[in-house]
């Protein structure tokens, strides 16, 4: 991407950073390809989709689809159907389901995860950057599963249409 056509975004220090900044900040993706993950399968439903099915639409590895899947299956999020007429489907009604519950399942460590050192060890009673640091990061988690907790699977979605069984068809 061409320098001039990166969008600029200013940070809280108010620095300007490009987008590819933040992109590169990212530590982990489990979440938002799981919400993809359950996107598909419930815009799909009632539908039972294959593992290999949902990795094609979500460009994603099937091998990385599959841990996803097993993690949402163990959670109640998702419902696995062994067998030749198999695949996974929703295991609740979408607007049941929350990407706290998501996040819970499938995510290993903390979105915000910005590693803290304390450099000063030692002199914590002249040097209060890890304390404050460590609140704020524990106040942007629990403000962020609260936002989480509110929405709710049905609103990633758009249902694809009902195939109709052979109408105007002789």
């Amino acid at each position: 991407m061409p320098r001039d056509s990166v969008l600029s975004v200013t940070s809280i220090a108010g620095q300007a950073r490009s987008y590819r900044d933040f992109r590169q900040m990212s530590q982990s993706t489990r979440l938002i390809t799981a919400s993809y993950i359950l996107s598909f399968v419930a815009a799909n439903a009632p539908q039972k989709l294959r593992t290999e099915t949902i990795a094609k639409w979500v460009k994603t590895h099937p091998t990385r689809v599959r841990s996803l899947v097993s993690l949402m299956v163990k959670a109640n999020i998702l419902k696995s159907w062994r067998g030749a007429h198999g695949g996974l489907t929703l295991a609740r009604p979408a607007s049941e389901i929350t990407l706290r519950e998501v996040y819970d399942a499938v995510q290993e460590s903390s979105l915000i995860a910005e590693k803290i050192d304390n450099p000063f060890s030692g002199l914590e009673d002249h040097c209060k950057v890890f304390e404050v640091f460590t609140r704020l990061f524990a106040m942007l988690e629990a403000n962020m599963r609260l936002d989480l907790g509110a929405i709710t699977a049905d609103q990633l979605f758009v249902a694809f249409d009902k195939p109709q069984d052979n109408v105007g068809q002789a």
